[in-house]
Parts: structure tokens; C-alpha cells; sequence
């Protein structure tokens, strides 16, 4: 057999990578000819049939190797929005960046927000009431979401009010799920209970409160009876008339009795300044004291004529005492206990019982010339529930006390 030269051979592989391509050419058209190209997102097989570019990663409008983008982006650089203009909680994208907004609009979404309102704040509960928070509060952690359970806010020192909505005239209604719509009136009630006749008792409605009431739609009751601070530090029961102690509105606290008629309006009205509410303190009205009862009506409807919740000598419950000791109070004893120790209704503590409350209303009756409301330890519920009347003369003992209202 002839033997190939190395020149021969050179020109054979030649030819045969020459056949390779053609084939492979001749394969890939057969192929591409077959495709249906625009289900794969080409243009056409004359517009760079072999490119991998698909027109919907392409931005619209731009032109790559034949191929149009269909892409649409979307452009938030203008965007001006900020986390304050956004619902608590909700998310969304300004200027490329994920933002989480922190306006709060109603009771629960400032619940969960903890904050300090910086100015009143006009929110909405579960059922669609209208609240106002006022300044420098926030909302309990143990606050309701609804008015009929008890709006509670609360400063930076823990002294906490309750929400109480009411106009005069004609009234505010208020949207509970235990009664359906009930209206509130910012006024005083008979509830048929008092020492001598309702007549006995008067009060002109204060200028100053119907002005508040009526421009916020309400008004804040001390969720409890005042409290002595340093009293309470130094666990003893107050034993006398000492003035000027540091008014607390708080659960646990040493009740803030033996004291005067002119030391609780005193005292109620410094407490704003003291404390730098932009709101105003004062000692509770008779209309603040009924209509607060009202709203505590709507889930116990016979607060006012029979409180047994409260602490009187013919109940029975459990109580802390100032020192933290779990003790029983028992029927047929006469006990003052602590703030906040007996039943709450609209998260509201002792009005019906534990002490007699001094109010700013008058009284002719045989006796005295200044009102007292609610019941006392010494007394039994059917003597002195929430919505009782009675008279004294304005003295400091151990069964009186009184509680603050805020207005804002």
C-alpha cells in the first residue's frame, strides 16, 4: 500500500472539519426553521435568529441585537411619599426603598404602636367611636379597643384616665356591640339614690367643661380613685390629714383620704401643671360622675342603683395589700384597700365603693354643703352604690377621698 504523506493527511482533516460544518449548519437552519419564533419571544429569524434575548427582559422601548423590549419598569424616584403618610404597619416602596408606614388611625394601631402622642390625636375604636388621645399620653397595655370596655391612656409617670364620649343637648352616639347604638349625654342623673331628695343637690354645668366636651366629642375620668405616692412608697396607709403629697391616678396605690374639700380641688387642678399636660385637671363635676356611670351602664346596667363591684362591708373578695400581701376581705368587715382592688367595669375602679368621693357639686340637705358620691368600706352597697348622693361639711377623715377628671 502506497504510504500517505503528511501533506495528504493535513488536507484530509481539513475536508473532513469542512463537512462537520456544513452539517451542523445545514442541521441548526432545519432546526430554526421549524420554530415557531415569536412564542419564544424573537422578533423574526432574520433579526439575529441565534441571540438568546428575550424581547420581555428587554426595557420597552429599547432596541438590542433586533430584538424591542416589552419589559415596562416601574419608575418611583418622584415618588414623595413617607412612613407617616402610610397606615401602621402596611408596607410599600418610595424611591426603590421598602418603607413601613407609622401613621395611626385608630385605638388598636396606637395600642400596638406604644408611643407618646406628640398632640391630641383624633382616632377611631373597633366599632368606629371617636377618641382623642390627648398630649404626651399613650395607650395602655391593658387599654380596650372599644369604648364600652374602656379606652385607658396613660402619661409617662403611669397615671391613667379613661375615655368617656359625651356632648351636651342632644348627645354623642356612641356604637357598642352590647346594646347597639346608645346616646350619651354629658349631663347630672338621678339614679334615686341620696341622702334627702335629688332637689337637694345643684350644679351649673362648668363653662370650661362644656366647652371641652362638646369641641372633643368627651372627656377622661381617673380610671381610679387618686393615691398618695409617698404614702404608698413607704407602704402605710395614710393616718391623717397630710396635704400636698404627690397625687397618683394608678392600681396599688395608698388611697388618698383624710382631706378637705378645698385640698381635693387644690389638688386636682395643680396636677396638669405638675405633671406638663397640655390638659386640664380638675375635680370631678357631678355631670362627669353621672355620665361616666352611663357609659359603665351599657355593660352593667344597674351600676349606679347597685355597685356591689366596689368595696363595701357586705362584700367579699381578695385583695393586695399595700405591702403585697394576698389577703381576704370578708363580709361584715370594714376595710380600705388599696386602689384598683375590687371589680373594674369599663375598666373603671371604685366608684361604687371604697371611698366616699368629694365632687364639685352642692348640697342643702341637713348636714353639709358639699357633695359626696359613691359608697365607702364602712357602708354596704345597697346604702351607697356608685350613683348615690350624700352631704358633708367639707372636713378631712379617713372615709374621704376624690378622684380627677382631664379635659383637653
Amino acid at each position: 500500500m502506497k504510504k500517505i504523506s503528511i501533506k495528504q493527511k493535513t488536507i484530509i482533516i481539513i475536508a473532513l472539519i469542512l463537512i462537520v460544518v456544513i452539517l451542523s449548519t445545514i442541521f441548526t437552519v432545519n432546526i430554526m426553521k421549524n420554530k415557531n419564533l415569536s412564542k419564544e419571544g424573537y422578533m423574526g429569524a432574520t433579526a439575529n435568529a441565534s441571540s438568546t434575548l428575550v424581547a420581555s427582559y428587554i426595557k420597552k422601548g429599547i432596541t438590542i441585537g433586533g430584538i424591542t423590549g416589552t419589559l415596562e419598569v416601574l419608575d418611583t424616584s418622584d415618588a414623595t411619599a413617607k412612613e407617616e403618610d402610610i397606615a401602621w404597619g402596611k408596607t410599600g416602596y418610595v424611591n426603590g426603598i421598602r418603607i413601613t408606614g407609622t401613621r395611626i388611625d385608630t385605638v388598636s394601631q396606637g395600642k400596638e404602636a406604644k408611643i407618646y402622642f406628640d398632640s391630641n390625636a383624633r382616632l377611631i375604636d373597633d366599632l368606629n367611636n371617636n377618641v382623642v388621645i390627648p398630649e404626651g399620653f399613650k395607650i395602655a397595655e391593658d387599654s380596650a379597643t372599644k369604648v364600652e370596655d374602656g379606652i385607658v391612656v396613660e402619661d409617662k409617670d403611669g397615671n391613667q384616665f379613661v375615655w368617656i364620649p359625651a356632648k351636651t343637648g342632644k348627645g354623642v352616639t356612641v356604637h357598642t356591640k352590647a346594646k347597639g347604638d346608645v346616646t350619651i349625654v354629658y349631663k347630672r342623673i338621678d339614679y334615686g339614690k341620696q341622702y334627702g331628695s335629688y332637689s337637694d343637690y345643684s350644679e351649673t354645668l362648668p363653662t370650661d367643661e362644656e366647652t371641652s366636651v362638646n369641641a372633643n366629642g368627651g372627656y377622661y375620668i381617673g380610671r381610679f380613685e387618686a393615691g398618695d405616692k409617698e404614702s404608698t412608697e413607704a407602704k402605710t396607709m395614710r393616718a391623717g390629714e397630710t396635704e400636698n403629697r404627690t397625687v397618683t391616678i394608678k392600681k396599688d396605690q395608698v388611697p388618698y383620704n383624710y382631706v378637705s374639700i378645698s385640698n381635693c380641688k387644690s389638688l386636682a387642678e395643680r396636677m396638669s401643671s405638675t405633671q406638663g399636660y397640655s390638659a386640664k385637671t380638675k375635680l370631678v363635676s357631678s355631670y362627669a360622675w353621672d355620665t361616666a356611670i352611663s357609659i359603665m351602664q351599657i355593660t352593667n346596667e344597674d351600676y349606679g342603683k347597685s355597685s356591689e363591684e366596689g368595696n363595701y362591708n357586705d362584700t367579699t373578695f381578695y385583695y393586695t395589700d399595700i405591702t403585697g400581701a394576698e389577703k381576704a376581705k370578708n363580709n361584715g368587715s370594714n376595710t380600705l384597700v388599696p386602689t384598683g382592688q375590687t371589680a373594674a367595669v369599663c375598666n373603671i375602679y371604685d366608684i361604687g365603693g371604697n371611698l366616699w368621693e368629694y365632687t364639685t357639686e352642692s348640697s342643702s340637705y341637713i348636714g353639709g354643703q358639699y357633695t359626696m358620691r359613691g359608697g365607702c368600706y364602712d357602708n354596704s352597697y345597697a346604702v351607697g352604690p356608685a350613683g348615690n348622693r350624700s352631704n358633708y361639711d367639707g372636713n378631712a377623715y379617713s372615709a374621704y377621698g376624690f378622684r380627677i377628671t382631664l379635659y383637653l
